[in-house]
């Protein structure tokens, strides 16, 4: 393919369809991108745009200053530094003079808009507009599944439940309710802390009603309404993953440092927060699914309730408004808390009302007994929002979302080993 702009050949990016487009090809002289088969176009055409708004941040875990380059797609920087998992943040764009921009980069940046002949600038690119799809609601006679995703009245299927998937059919009896709270450790040196779970509204079934603490798109759920799981089926190995690659050697070399650090202390990290990081085929799988969360590994940090213990965080939403860290007990024991803190740099000095520093929040909450059933749960819940915004058929579920649904719908029959798809 021809670029329309420059006249220069185009390359199509390698990577598989997805929902937003079938194919993407980039100019290799003035980067001008064709996009096909999107949403909304049968071809996609973006004009020109002033090069210190054009380019998104690069993001990578194998350059720690990563957001000082622009990323110039191929899992390149415009300065030519490239890394396997490089790719374009989905927050932060690059340019303006706002950071401590690459100079090789604002070079690059410079000489590509040059490339863009003034009158191909404004107007220049045509769109090609998608041909109506038909729906299958817009026919005369239509009649809704009865077990289409997103009906508040949905009938579901016969379900599965444990020992056949990881959701149990009812809420064990609690050895010590704790009435919203959970502790890490044991005796008197255990910690205490407020316990819910965050996550999104799914769908009519457990809506976003902000009857809770919210965190932007995140909402506080009390544990008694989220589907009980059977802990002790979750080992650290990810089975209900399936294949869950090799480490990556990019990524080793982020945790080995944390994990050197946290061995002075007597502390070390479980197998399945190494897993959920390192893994190549586990590695950014709920950034992928997560709303605009992202993984980002920072420690080890000094937990605020308790000096002898230590946290990592791991993963943040895409404002830093909720971020998600291991908690590590100094008796071993390990769980997943959440904060609004950012507990990876000094807090500024805020002021009440009447001029006085008002001391930072400190707050931790507990939100999983692991970094595993973390993972799971969030991935359960990414995945039912987007099979309801799809409108999928229940039955089309795998039999662990369908379960983990079943929770929320009353009416559903279940019995008592799916595999969640990646």
């Amino acid at each position: 393919m021809r670029c329309d702009v420059c006249g220069h050949e185009m390359v199509k990016w390698d990577r598989p369809p997805s929902r937003w487009r079938r194919e993407l090809w980039v100019c290799t002289w003035c980067y001008a991108v064709t996009q096909i088969g999107t949403p909304d176009h049968e071809i996609s055409r973006p004009g020109h745009c002033p090069w210190e708004i054009r380019w998104e941040a690069a993001w990578t875990d194998m350059v720690p200053d990563a957001s000082r380059h622009a990323y110039g797609y191929f899992h390149k920087t415009l300065c030519g530094i490239e890394k396997p998992d490089m790719t374009g943040s989905q927050f932060g764009m690059w340019g303006g003079g706002y950071r401590d921009e690459c100079p090789d980069c604002t070079a690059a940046a410079l000489a590509i808009d040059a490339r863009w002949p003034e009158e191909r600038r404004d107007g220049f690119r045509v769109d090609v507009p998608a041909a109506p799809r038909p729906r299958p609601e817009d026919d005369p006679g239509y009649v809704r599944p009865v077990d289409e995703l997103g009906r508040p009245d949905i009938r579901l299927p016969q379900t599965l439940t444990s020992p056949k998937t990881r959701v149990l059919a009812a809420r064990p009896p609690a050895d010590a309710p704790e009435d919203g709270f959970r502790r890490i450790g044991e005796g008197p040196s255990a910690v205490r802390l407020p316990a819910f779970w965050a996550g999104h509204g799914i769908g009519p079934y457990r809506p976003y009603d902000k009857q809770g603490r919210t965190f932007a798109w995140f909402q506080a759920y009390p544990l008694e309404r989220v589907p009980p799981l059977d802990e002790e089926s979750f080992v650290g190995d990810f089975a209900w993953f399936g294949d869950i690659g090799d480490p990556l050697d990019h990524r080793t070399a982020v945790t080995d440092p944390i994990a050197s650090d946290l061995a002075r202390d007597g502390l070390s990290l479980p197998a399945d927060f190494l897993a959920l990081i390192t893994r190549a085929n586990l590695h950014r799988c709920l950034d992928r699914e997560g709303g605009g969360a992202w993984t980002d590994v920072t420690g080890p940090l000094p937990s605020p309730v308790d000096p002898a213990d230590r946290m990592v965080l791991f993963f943040r939403d895409q404002q830093s408004c909720i971020m998600w860290y291991l908690y590590l007990h100094h008796s071993g024991q390990a769980a997943v808390v959440c904060s609004d803190r950012d507990f990876t740099v000094e807090p500024g000095l805020r002021y009440g009302p009447d001029g006085e520093i008002v001391p930072p929040r400190r707050e931790i909450f507990w939100t999983a007994p692991s970094v595993e059933i973390f993972a799971y749960r969030f991935l359960a819940e990414a995945r039912l929002t987007l099979a309801i915004h799809e409108k999928q058929r229940a039955g089309e579920l795998d039999p662990e979302l369908l379960a983990y649904l079943a929770h929320y719908v009353p009416s559903s029959s279940s019995e008592g080993c799916g595999r969640m798809p990646r």
